[in-house]
C-alpha cells in the first residue's frame, strides 16, 4: 500500500509539479487514510457487536464495465432490503466516522447538495446513492478507481499492480478482501439487514480471492458485447475526467495513453474471466452467467433466474417493482451520448481481432 502511495505522489510530482493539486495528494490522502484507520479502530470500542455478525451466502454483480451490472445491483437494492452501500457509506466505512460526519450529510441532502457526477456523465452519482462495493477498496489502495482517480492516470506507466488482483501476493490479496467482510459487517449492523449483494465489475478480477474468504459466495456475471461495452466504459471515464476538469491540466498525448491502456485492461478483463470460466476454475454452482441482451428483453425471466440460483427473497414490493421496470425496459433511452471507437484511436476490425475468443462463440461476430 505504501508503494502505490508512493507512485501517486510521484505521478502527481510528474503531471501538477507544484501546483496545489500535488499537495492535495501528498498530505489529504495520506491524512484521510489515517483518519479513516483510526475509525475503524475505534468502531471495536463503540461498536463491537458488528464483529459478532456471519455473513452468509453473499452475492457479487461482476462482468465488465457498462455491462447492464450497475442496473440490476440498483434494480434489485431499489426497495432497500438488502446489503449494500450509498456513496457517503462507502466514503466513511467506520460507524464512528458516519455518526461524526451525518449533520453534515443531511445537510448536503436537505439543501440538494449531493451530486457527484451528473446524469449526463453515463453513471450519475451522489453522495446519498447506493455505488459500487468495488470503492471499498480504494481505502486499500487497491482497485483500478485508484488509477482513474488519482494522478496515476495520466503518469503514461501501465500499472498491472492495481488491476490483476488474483495474481498478488497472498497477503495483499487476502487483506483487502478481508477488509471488505468488515466493511461488509459493519454495514449488516448499520442497516440490521443480512443478505449481501454487492457489486464490482473489477473485482471480477479477484473472484479467487472472494471466494477465499466468503466460501458460500455466488456470483452473477452480466456478459455484454464488447462492441457496446468498449466504446460506452471509454466515453464514461472520458465524461468523469471532463466533469472533474483534469481535461484542462494535461496534453492530448496523456490522454490518449490512457485510453490506450484502458482498452488494454478492459481487454483483459474479459480474457480473465473468459479463462476462469472455461477452465472452469469456479465451481458451476457459484456462477451464473446471463447477458445484456437477456436482462433488457427478457426481465422478469433474468430476475427468476437469479433469485433461483441465489436463494434470495424477493418482497412483494420488490417484485412489484421488478415488474414495473420490466414493462418498460423496451422504451429506455440513454440520456448521454457515447463517443464513437474512432475518438479513441480504436475501430471495430481492431475489436473484432482482439476480442476473437469472445465474438463468435456468444454470436457477437
Amino acid at each position: 500500500m505504501l508503494q502505490i502511495y508512493l507512485s501517486i505522489v510521484s505521478a502527481a510530482w510528474k503531471v501538477y509539479g507544484l501546483r496545489w493539486k500535488f499537495w492535495s495528494w501528498l498530505i489529504v490522502l495520506p491524512v484521510y487514510i489515517i483518519f479513516t484507520r483510526v475509525t475503524l479502530l475505534l468502531d471495536n470500542i463503540f461498536f463491537p457487536q458488528y464483529r459478532q455478525l456471519q455473513i452468509k451466502n453473499p452475492v457479487f454483480i461482476i462482468g465488465n464495465p457498462r455491462s447492464g451490472t450497475t442496473f440490476l445491483h440498483l434494480l434489485l437494492n431499489k426497495t432497500g432490503e438488502f446489503v449494500s452501500f450509498k456513496s457517503w457509506e462507502i466514503f466513511f466505512p467506520a460507524l464512528t466516522a458516519r455518526f461524526l460526519f451525518k449533520p453534515l450529510v443531511n445537510y448536503l441532502i436537505k439543501t440538494k447538495q449531493t451530486t457527484i457526477l451528473p446524469e449526463e456523465s453515463g453513471h450519475p452519482m451522489g453522495i446519498d446513492v447506493i455505488e459500487h462495493d468495488e470503492f471499498l477498496f480504494f481505502h486499500k489502495l487497491n482497485t483500478q478507481f485508484v488509477i482513474l482517480l488519482s494522478p496515476l492516470a495520466f503518469d503514461g506507466k501501465a500499472h498491472p499492480e492495481l488491476c490483476f488482483y488474483d495474481q498478488q501476493d497472498e497477503s495483499r490479496r487476502q487483506s483487502s478482501v478481508e477488509f471488505s467482510r468488515r466493511c461488509f459487517q459493519r454495514q449488516m449492523y448499520y442497516l440490521k439487514k443480512e443478505q449481501i449483494i454487492a457489486h464490482g465489475h473489477f473485482s471480477t478480477y479477484r473472484i479467487k480471492s472472494i471466494l477465499e474468504v466468503f466460501p458460500d459466495a455466488k456470483f452473477i456475471y452480466i456478459l455484454r458485447s464488447p462492441y457496446e461495452t468498449i466504446p460506452s466504459h471509454l466515453t464514461l471515464e472520458y465524461n468523469t475526467f471532463k466533469y472533474q476538469g483534469r481535461l484542462n491540466e494535461v496534453s492530448p498525448k496523456q490522454v490518449q495513453k490512457y485510453f490506450e491502456l484502458r482498452y488494454k485492461y478492459d481487454l483483459e478483463l474479459y480474457r480473465y474471466f473468459y479463462n476462469i470460466e472455461h477452465n472452469q476454475e469456479i465451481p458451476q454452482d457459484k456462477l451464473l452467467v446471463i447477458t445484456y441482451e437477456k436482462m433488457r428483453t427478457k426481465l422478469r425471466e433474468t430476475v427468476a433466474e437469479v433469485v433461483e440460483f441465489t436463494g434470495i427473497k424477493l418482497s412483494d414490493q420488490l417484485q412489484q417493482v421488478v415488474e414495473e421496470q420490466a414493462s418498460k425496459q423496451g422504451s429506455y433511452k440513454r440520456k448521454h451520448e457515447v463517443m464513437s471507437l474512432e475518438e479513441f484511436n480504436l475501430t471495430r476490425d481492431k475489436i473484432t481481432e482482439d476480442f476473437s475468443f469472445l465474438l463468435k462463440e456468444y454470436g457477437y461476430d
